[in-house]
This record gives C-alpha cells, sequence and structure tokens, in this order.
C-alpha cells in the first residue's frame, strides 16, 4: 500500500504480527477509529490491489486455515460505540466492533438481552458473531444472529458505503443483504454497524445438571417430553471437557464418574420453570447439581466457551433434537470430546489436534444417523465440497459484492459448506 497516498492509513497503522493465520503475517495492519476512516483505508488497499481480512476479537478467525493471498489486517475493534439504543422499542444499533460482554451490560441495566451466546464473550466482536452466524445453546429458543438482525452497514472491496435494511422490524424492506452477510464469515463485505432486535430478560432462569452415560442416552422416550417443551438449554458435555481436562472452563459439580452430563436450561416465569424441573425429575430423577439467577446465565457463557477449547474442531448438524442421537457416538476417537446442543441439533467435536484419521469413523457414524458435517477448523483434511449448484450461486454473488475479489476470505466463503 502507498502510505502517502493516504494520512489516515499512516495514522492508523500498527503491528501487522498479533494478525498472523495459519502462520502468515499481514504485510499490513491498521486500526480505524470511525467509518469513514474505514472507507479509507479500504479504498487505498483497493487502489493498491491489496487483499483485506477484516478482524475482531480473533476468537475464530484465528483456526481459518492458510489463505492464498492476504495483504492487510484491518482491526475493527475501534468501531465500538452503541450509535442508538431505544429500550421501549426493543431495538439497538450498534458499530461492529463492540463486544458482545459491553452489550450484555448495556442491556443489562434496563432488564433487556440480545439472545447471541459467542465464545470468549469479552474479546469476541458483534461483527464477528454476525459474520460467523455464531449461536451457543439457547439458538433454538432465540435464532440465530440472522434472525435478530434488522438492518446494517457495510464497506465493499472498493470502499463504497452500503446500508441494506432498517432500523425497526417495520421499517425493514428490499433485499436482505444484511441477513446475507451473517455467515458470510468476512469473505463479502465489512459489517460497520448493525440494528438487532431484542428481549426482555427472562423474570427467572434455572440449570439442571445430570450425569448421563450410554444407557440414559438411548433410552429416548427419556428426552421425548423435554423436546417437546422446547427447554433454553438442553447441552450435552463430555464430562473430561467439562471439567477442564482440555483446557475449558470446569462446569460446576461435575465429577467425572460417567462419560457425559447434561444441562437442561429453564428460562421463564417462575411457575413454568417449576413445573417444568418438576417434569425433569419424574423422567429423570433429582439433579447432581442445580443452579438459578446469575449462576445460570455464567453458565450460559461457560458452553459457549467450551466449543473453542480445543485447536481443532469439527461441527455437525442434523435434525434429531434429543441427547439420545449420540447413543452410537459415544466411542469418539482418543483424546477428542463433544459439546452437543441437543436442542438446536448442533454437534461440536473437540481434540488436540483432530487429524482426519481420527474422525473419519466418527462422520461415518455421525452421517448415517442424520447428521451432516456443517464446518471445520481443519478445512483441508476434513471439508467436503459443496455441491456444484452451491458454488455456482456463490460465486455469482461474490462477483456482484466483491468482483476484483478484495476480501480475502472470499474464497473460503465460496468453498464452504455451512
Amino acid at each position: 500500500m502507498d502510505l502517502k497516498a493516504s494520512g489516515t492509513v499512516t495514522e492508523r497503522a500498527i503491528a501487522p504480527e498479533r494478525f498472523a493465520i495459519a502462520g502468515v503475517t499481514p504485510r499490513l495492519a491498521a486500526r480505524p477509529h470511525d467509518r469513514d476512516e474505514l472507507c479509507e483505508i479500504v479504498r487505498a488497499a483497493a487502489r493498491d490491489g491489496l487483499t483485506i481480512v477484516p478482524w475482531g476479537g480473533g476468537t475464530a478467525i484465528d483456526r481459518t486455515s492458510a489463505l492464498s493471498s492476504y495483504d492487510l489486517a484491518l482491526d475493527l475493534t475501534g468501531l465500538n460505540r452503541v450509535v442508538e439504543y431505544v429500550p421501549e422499542d426493543l431495538t439497538l444499533t450498534a458499530e461492529c466492533g463492540v463486544t458482545i460482554a459491553t452489550l450484555g451490560q448495556t442491556l443489562a441495566a434496563r432488564g433487556q438481552e440480545l439472545p447471541l451466546e459467542a465464545a470468549h464473550a469479552t474479546r469476541a466482536t458483534l461483527g464477528g458473531v454476525l459474520a460467523a452466524n455464531a449461536s451457543g445453546p439457547r439458538r433454538l429458543r432465540f435464532g440465530s444472529p440472522r434472525d435478530r438482525i434488522l438492518g446494517a452497514r457495510f464497506v465493499l472491496g472498493d470502499g463504497t458505503l452500503a446500508r441494506t435494511g432498517g432500523k425497526v422490524v417495520k421499517n425493514v424492506a428490499g433485499y436482505g443483504i444484511h441477513r446475507m452477510l451473517c455467515g458470510s464469515r468476512g469473505g463479502l463485505a465489512i459489517l460497520v454497524d448493525a440494528s438487532l432486535k431484542l428481549l426482555p430478560a427472562p423474570a427467572a432462569r434455572a440449570a439442571l445438571i445430570y450425569e448421563f452415560d450410554a444407557a440414559t442416552s438411548a433410552d429416548a422416550a427419556r428426552w421425548e417430553a423435554f423436546a417437546r417443551e422446547e427447554p433454553a438449554v438442553l447441552t450435552v458435555v463430555s464430562a473430561a471437557l467439562a471439567m477442564g481436562v482440555t483446557g475449558g472452563s470446569a462446569l460446576p459439580g461435575a465429577t467425572g464418574r460417567r462419560p457425559y452430563w447434561v444441562v437442561l436450561g429453564l428460562e421463564d416465569e417462575s411457575a413454568r420453570i417449576a413445573e417444568l424441573r418438576a417434569l425433569a425429575v419424574e423422567r429423570l430423577g433429582e439433579p447432581a447439581l442445580e443452579l438459578a439467577g446469575d449462576k445460570v446465565a455464567a453458565l450460559w457463557q461457560q458452553l459457549a466457551d467450551l466449543e473453542a477449547s480445543a485447536p481443532a474442531r469439527v461441527t455437525f448438524t442434523g435434525a434429531r433434537l434429543t441427547p439420545a442421537a449420540l447413543a452410537p457416538l459415544f466411542d469418539l476417537p482418543q483424546g477428542a470430546s463433544c459439546v452437543f446442543h441437543a436442542a438446536c441439533g448442533r454437534l461440536h467435536v473437540l481434540a488436540d489436534p483432530l487429524s482426519a484419521a481420527e474422525v473419519e469413523p466418527l462422520l461415518i457414524m455421525a452421517t448415517t444417523d442424520g447428521f451432516a458435517r456443517i464446518d471445520s477448523s481443519d478445512e483441508a483434511a476434513l471439508r467436503q465440497p459443496a455441491s456444484s449448484a452451491t458454488i455456482a450461486l456463490r460465486q455469482r454473488i461474490r462477483a456482484a459484492l466483491d468482483p476484483a475479489e478484495r476480501f480475502a476470505l472470499g474464497e473460503r466463503w465460496v468453498r464452504s459448506t455451512g
């Protein structure tokens, strides 16, 4: 980049070493402080034909496989302001460099929440969560980022600032490009700010934690009632992972006597929680541990953190929405563990390292049991190619939004099966 072409680029330049991806360090890095500076830097990069990778908290992008070209890292954490918050309308517009934890604190003061879970919420940014379409154990109950976003401003590869959608539900019209950018992983545009639907915080929270083995898993009738009641959380965690053996935060009370733990999460009026607790006791007996109030919200964050507690991860999704779906998968490869958000049909298998040879038998079993792999941090070894029709569609979308292919992650987005 010709630094003299833009005084802003020179002023906002930062050391590129911490933005390495798969061992490759970009030639340049910059941290803009507002959207005008961001647009100016992107225009300068476009003039010089440089490829760009947008960065938030780096909670997921640092597990990305090697890129064919990577010139400029854009640190977006300087764009971290709440633009507009209207509690009466349950809407908020914020710049995408703000962290999920900061948003949570802002909303909690007014008895509201943005139900988006992300690993390492103190670092994870709103833009990163949207770009990954990331969600945690409460996805089925409260939706993914695509369900919460009302509109967004974003920067295209030539530095053009564009906008789609609106700030409230009644003003949302036209093409939902803001929803398409959720899940694009920084491969189509740079999210600048986003308008989101909020929710009132629940009147009460409770978490019931059970030890869990193959016999309990195989008894599908135990879980059918829970699936119909749609609890906020129904998550299975390997006991080894729950106890922090692979580096994750230990779930409170984990003993390791059985290979898995089940977390049943309830968020509702107190009377409804009491009703669901009685159903759980009838089906499963008394829980090994029970939490309430703020400790439950902390537990939801721990469950999200566990998804990122190993350097390699492969994710499956499926329609079998109870812990019984894990019955064929109890023989995980040596050293592997799992986090299964059963209510969402989302299974994360973690290991250190997770090699193709170790995971191949699991792939076969999971596929036959109705799961399909949707994501992997080891793309070269594990990713199955998308269908030719899907690839062609994504190529057309990328050609429309980023014709000069300025976003280095766009190549990954076109290949992705997720």
